[in-house]
């Protein structure tokens, strides 16, 4: 597949910018559900949502970015708030 028109490569250099920040996404989001799992290895236990931010931002994520991805996982069903401030794994 040999691409000349600028519009073409343009295109697939944003698809593949997409994919990447795609694929960077799911890498931390796996980190943050290794984070939960390691601070909570029962799944009928809960954790303070300070705790795990806190473990989060040692491994190298900001708080808005490890609370972002926390409201990824939950909406994607491996964790939920039990109640305001604490989850458990699903």
């Amino acid at each position: 597949m040999v691409l000349e028109n600028p519009d073409e490569i343009m295109d697939l250099h944003r698809r593949m910018a997409s994919r990447v920040v795609q694929e960077n996404e799911m890498d931390l989001q796996m980190k943050l559900l290794e984070i939960i799992n390691s601070l909570m290895p029962n799944a009928n236990k809960q954790i303070q949502k300070a705790k795990i931010l806190t473990v989060a931002e040692l491994e190298g994520m900001s708080t808005d970015q490890a609370s972002r991805l926390l409201k990824a996982l939950e909406d994607m069903g491996y964790v939920k708030q039990v109640s305001p401030g604490y989850y458990k794994k699903n």
